[in-house]
């Protein structure tokens, strides 16, 4: 659990959690592909790719031909609040809020009066395409590295029947606490300090936040894990542990996280998108096979969507299936549908 704890600390968002997995898979010899370059891939090779610095498909070539695929696939993202364009709000001359939209289904309740931080990446032109016709851009990781926001509750003397029951506006009750007025105008200021760049260099930025509360041990026997964004970087970094130390010596074995689970899949890196079938349609033809192959291959094929259950909860236990009871501690759940 504590390479775990430790990858989960790396990752406030998906874009750091891709980037803390393509240092592993860079470290264990894999070679960085891009979708905008010719591949060059050869038997016995070891690759991966990135789509929008959100989502990464590793694979490894078997030395013969092979006649599958053998398909690991999780998500990179999890939910949160995404900070909004031109966000500083000021409220009644003492506050600097900071307007933000929810990604994602939460519960908001455990959001209020903790610890927060802004973390994500920013866009900015890439300083040596300066005064050709086409500007390229570049991704800089972004992560406040400090308690810097919190979403305050409001006080029992002033919400008597709060125990009773609060249905939460997103738009008004979730908004996070940057600083007095003071702070007014130095958000970007503070974030392009973090990018190393200056507050006009930014073009654009995907923005979020996340807990700053560390992932613990605990329980009688320290027997549980708790954590924020355990889903799904949980199954993303186990599966990146099984596929490395995986033989892999008869099918074409891919670990593939894809962003945007949260909110569909329906964006371009996500799994509802090209990304999976342009990758193996690439691999195919870059060695040789033809469609016939291709759809050989995928009928001689497995693929393991992972993702974590639901254990039956202690306090609800009729929430729980009447003949199907996962247990914390008690092995893989196996769903399907």
């Amino acid at each position: 659990p504590e390479e775990l704890i430790e990858f989960i600390k790396e990752s406030p968002t998906a874009f750091h959690a891709v980037s803390a997995m393509a240092a592993r898979l860079t470290e264990s010899g894999f070679i960085r592909l891009e979708e905008g370059m010719h591949w060059n891939l050869k038997q016995g090779g070891s690759y991966y790719v990135t789509r929008n610095d959100s989502s990464l498909i590793a694979f490894t070539i078997p030395e013969h031909p092979f006649q599958g695929m053998r398909i690991m696939a999780s998500h990179s993202d999890s939910p949160s609040f995404k900070i909004k364009e031109n966000p500083e709000m000021e409220s009644e001359g003492h506050y600097i809020r900071l307007n933000v939209e929810r990604y994602g289904g939460m519960l908001f309740a455990p959001w209020f009066d903790r610890p927060l931080s802004v973390a994500g990446r920013v866009i900015v032109k890439d300083p040596s395409t300066d005064g050709k016709p086409s500007a390229c851009f570049l991704s800089k990781l972004v992560n406040i590295d400090r308690d810097l926001l919190m979403i305050p509750n409001l006080a029992i003397h002033m919400d008597r029947d709060a125990n009773n029951g609060h249905k939460y506006n997103a738009q008004k009750d979730m908004l996070p606490l940057y600083g007095e007025l003071t702070a007014k105008n130095t958000f970007f200021q503070t974030i392009a300090e973090a990018a190393n760049v200056t507050e006009d260099e930014i073009l654009g930025h995907d923005l979020f936040l996340y807990n700053r509360q560390e992932p613990c041990i605990w329980g009688a026997s320290r027997e549980f894990l708790s954590a924020p964004r355990l889903a799904d970087l949980q199954c993303a970094f186990a599966s990146l542990k099984g596929f490395l130390s995986g033989a892999k010596e008869d099918y074409l074995a891919l670990h593939c996280v894809f962003d945007n689970e949260e909110v569909g899949s329906g964006t371009k890196q996500g799994a509802a998108s090209t990304f999976l079938k342009d990758t193996l349609t690439r691999i195919h033809r870059n060695l040789g096979y033809n469609e016939e192959d291709f759809l050989v291959h995928l009928a001689n094929s497995l693929m393991v969507s992972a993702d974590n259950a639901h254990a039956v909860h202690p306090n609800y236990t009729e929430k729980a299936d009447p003949t199907n009871r996962p247990y914390l501690n008690e092995g893989i759940v196996i769903k399907y549908n």
